[in-house]
């Protein structure tokens, strides 16, 4: 019996060191057990997980202003306020422009009256004018070509008869007052009056004989040049009257009616300007106006907000740029609503890829290549400009 006991007693002994070796073991199993069934849920959630991109809501704005500029008169809108297409914001005072306005309108029909007279042409008594002009002026290149009538040589040949009869009357007189004189018995002005007058009928007497070879001499061939020369200027321009304006005057006529309406319109629509209107529905951001302020042509008058088109920015890895595509849907959260979404839409991708877009923040993110993707909202009025945006798709 004791023979048997004492390979028992060492075989217990012997099992014993071992299986405090293996209690000792277990702990360190169940760590590495844990460890492992931990790393591999962790990678079944991040096979699951979402991709998720963070952005800004941001909103269209629109700056609204004048193109001439001027006084403010009145101020319509207020900050804050939502306003509709048209409507009109602020009013400035107009000053000179209506008077500007009439100037061009006086202008503009001056030159549609030059027009409608360009294109009438001359009046039926312009041209019966134009027609007696040039056939007073044929007659009397007639009258030069043919010279003194008859008639009028006769009255120069008579004149000059009458002025010798006065110089021999003339010369009569002067030998009489020079006897006269001799004996004393006429003064000497007398003498001289009789001188006086005897040289006065000469004159006379040579002015018609140089009449009379005037007209038998018929007119110079300087005077019928001169006179064909009138006679051809009023035949053309009786054809020129009757003929009518010229193609080119009428096309001058046209431009300087258009050059007025271009005038005109121009003043109309600075007239225009005075008023500044909202161009869509939108929400006035700023307007630091007040009446008597003044506007510099093209300057901000104020900034209005589309509200209805907000959008999120969003930047897409290169890596995950083939999870999105335009016209998808996607649900977009901001901090300000936790536990809700809002409907987003891919409008648009870039086709160029860039680096470190302005909202990564870190070293890692900046070296990656990003699609700068925009994504707009559908609703969702509750969202302002500025709020942080997270848009999550999944795997």
């Amino acid at each position: 019996m004791t023979s048997q006991v004492a390979p028992l007693s060492d075989a217990a002994a012997n099992l014993s060191p071992r299986r405090s070796a293996l209690a000792r073991r277990l702990p360190l199993l169940g760590v590495v057990v844990l460890v492992a069934a931990g790393y591999a849920g962790w990678r079944v959630w991040e096979g699951t997980r979402p991709y998720e991109w963070s952005g800004t809501v941001e909103a269209r704005t629109i700056e609204v202003g004048s193109r001439v500029g001027g006084r403010v008169k009145l101020v319509l809108a207020k900050e804050g306020e939502r306003v509709q297409p048209g409507q009109a914001l602020v009013e400035l005072e107009p000053g000179d422009v209506q008077a500007q306005r009439l100037m061009a309108k006086g202008q503009l029909d001056e030159a549609l009256a030059t027009l409608e007279k360009q294109k009438n042409g001359a009046r039926p008594e312009e041209i019966e004018q134009a027609k007696a002009r040039a056939q007073t002026a044929v007659a009397a290149l007639e009258e030069t070509r043919i010279g003194a009538r008859a008639e009028e040589i006769a009255g120069a040949n008579a004149r000059l008869v009458s002025t010798q009869v006065a110089l021999d009357k003339a010369k009569l007189d002067d030998d009489r007052a020079r006897k006269l004189f001799a004996t004393q018995s006429i003064s000497q002005a007398e003498l001289d009056a009789a001188d006086t007058a005897l040289k006065g009928a000469v004159a006379q007497r040579d002015a018609a004989e140089q009449v009379l070879d005037e007209l038998k001499n018929g007119s110079r061939r300087e005077d019928i040049a001169q006179a064909q020369a009138r006679a051809v200027e009023a035949r053309a321009s009786e054809k020129l009257v009757a003929a009518g304006s010229r193609v080119e005057d009428i096309q001058a006529a046209q431009a300087a009616v258009e050059a007025a309406q271009g005038k005109l319109d121009q003043m109309d629509v600075m007239i225009t300007e005075l008023t500044i209107r909202a161009s869509r529905a939108a929400v006035v951001e700023s307007l630091d106006l007040r009446p008597g302020d003044i506007l510099a042509p093209n300057a901000t008058a104020a900034s209005l907000v589309e509200d209805d088109q907000l959008y999120v920015r969003i930047y897409v890895p290169e890596t995950q740029i083939g999870h999105v595509h335009p016209s998808q849907e996607v649900p977009i959260s901001v901090d300000s609503f936790p536990g809700r979404t809002f409907t987003g839409v891919v409008e648009h991708i870039n086709d160029v890829g860039e680096y470190s877009p302005r909202n990564l923040q870190t070293a890692d993110e900046r070296a990656d290549q990003v699609f700068a993707t925009r994504v707009g909202l559908r609703g969702g009025a509750e969202l302002r400009a500025g709020m942080a945006a997270f848009i999550r798709v999944a795997k």
